[in-house]
C-alpha cells in the first residue's frame, strides 16, 4: 500500500505535562545491581513535544503550546530552543518533571515517569486564551496529548478540543483515563491503544471483531474516527467512511516510548490535508511509528526505514459487521 506524503501544514501541539526526558543506554537492566550507563540523552520532551518533532522530521510546521516553570533557569523552554521548536509556553509550574528511560542492548525498555507537579490557579484560563490565538493565526490540525497535572480540571482536553472543533479544526486526542473519557464525544480522532480502548466502552478489545464494535461504538458517541494501536498487531482504523487494519512490515527493536507520538504526528499531517484515503493515512501511521523505534530517544524517526516500508505496508478492509477481513 503506498501512502503519499502529506503536505506540509501547521500542526499545533498541546501539552500540560510537559517533561525533561532523559533516555540511559545500558546493557542490562537488573533491579537491585549497579548498572553502568554506555550512553545518556536530554531533551525537552512530553508527548505533544515529541509530536511536534516528528511533524518537523517529516518536511510540516509545529507550534508547541505547553506549560513550563515559573522559574529562571526554564531547562525545558532551553530544550526547545534547542530542537528549534517554535513555541507558546504557559508559566504554570513550579518545575517541569522528568521522566526516564532505562534502554537494554536488546531493546528492552523501562520507563519512570515522575507525576508532574500542580499547576498555578488560573493556568486553565491561561491555555485556553494561548490556544485561541494559534487558532486564529491558522492552523491545519491540533494534537492534545499526555497527562493533565493536578491542579487542572480532567476535562480541560475536551474543552480545548471542542475550541478546534468548533474553528474547524482537526483534532486528536491522544489521552488516557479519565481525560480520555471527557475527550470521547467531542469530535475528536481518539487514538487509544487496546486497554485504553477497552477502558472506554466497558468491554474486552481483545480481537479485530471486538476492537471493530469498540471503534463503531466510540464513533455513534460522537467520536469523529478511532485509530486504535495494537502494538506489533499494528493500527486498527474505524472511521465513517469504513475501517481497516494495517499491520508493520516487520518487528522492529528498540525504544518504543515514543512510538505512539510518532503515530499522532503523521496522522495528524494527513488530517490538516484532508485525509484523501485512510489506507494511504494507516499505512503512514504504521511506518512512521515503527521508524521512530529505531531511534534512541522519543521524537526522533528514521525517515529513511520510514521512506522504504511506505509502499510495504498492507492495509486490509474490515467487514463492518464482523471484524473480518473482506
Amino acid at each position: 500500500m503506498s501512502a503519499p506524503t502529506a503536505p506540509a501544514g501547521r500542526v499545533l501541539t498541546v501539552t500540560l505535562n510537559p517533561a525533561v526526558d532523559v533516555t540511559y543506554a545500558v546493557d542490562a537492566l537488573t533491579v537491585g545491581e549497579t548498572v553502568r550507563v554506555r550512553g545518556v540523552r536530554s531533551r525537552s520532551g512530553g508527548k505533544g513535544v515529541n509530536v511536534a518533532s516528528v511533524v518537523r522530521a517529516l518536511g510540516g510546521e509545529a507550534v508547541v503550546v505547553a506549560l513550563t516553570a515559573a522559574r529562571e533557569p526554564d531547562e525545558f523552554e532551553a530544550g526547545l530552543d534547542a530542537l528549534h521548536l517554535p513555541h507558546r509556553l504557559v508559566l504554570a509550574l513550579e518545575a517541569v518533571r522528568r521522566t526516564v528511560a532505562v534502554v537494554a542492548a536488546d531493546g528492552t525498555t523501562t520507563s519512570l515517569q515522575e507525576p508532574g507537579g500542580p499547576a498555578a490557579e488560573g493556568t486553565a484560563e491561561a491555555v485556553t486564551a494561548v490556544l485561541v490565538e494559534e487558532l486564529a493565526q491558522g492552523a491545519d490540525a491540533v494534537v492534545i496529548s499526555g497527562s493533565v497535572p493536578p491542579g487542572l480540571p480532567v476535562d480541560l482536553p475536551a474543552r480545548l478540543a471542542e475550541l478546534c472543533r468548533d474553528a474547524g479544526v482537526p483534532v486528536v486526542a491522544d489521552l488516557s483515563g479519565a481525560p480520555l473519557r471527557a475527550a470521547a464525544g467531542v469530535g475528536a480522532v481518539l487514538v487509544p491503544n487496546r486497554d485504553e480502548l477497552a477502558d472506554l466502552v466497558g468491554a474486552p478489545a481483545r480481537d479485530l471483531r471486538e476492537v471493530l464494535g469498540a471503534g463503531r461504538h466510540l464513533l455513534a458517541g460522537g467520536a469523529a474516527a478511532v485509530l486504535a494501536t495494537l502494538g506489533e498487531q499494528g493500527v486498527v482504523a474505524v472511521t465513517p467512511e469504513g475501517a481497516w487494519h494495517a499491520r508493520p512490515v516487520e518487528v522492529v527493536a528498540g525504544n518504543p516510548t515514543g512510538a505512539g507520538d510518532a503515530a499522532a504526528a503523521a496522522l495528524a499531517r494527513h488530517l490538516g490535508a484532508g485525509v484523501a484515503a485512510w489506507p494511504a493515512v494507516l499505512a503512514d501511521v504504521v511506518a512512521t511509528s515503527a521508524a521512530c523505534v529505531l531511534r534512541p530517544v522519543a521524537g526522533e524517526v528514521d525517515t529513511g526505514a520510514r521512506a522504504r516500508w511506505l509502499d510495504l505496508v498492507e492495509v486490509e478492509e474490515l467487514d463492518e459487521e464482523r471484524g473480518a477481513r473482506r
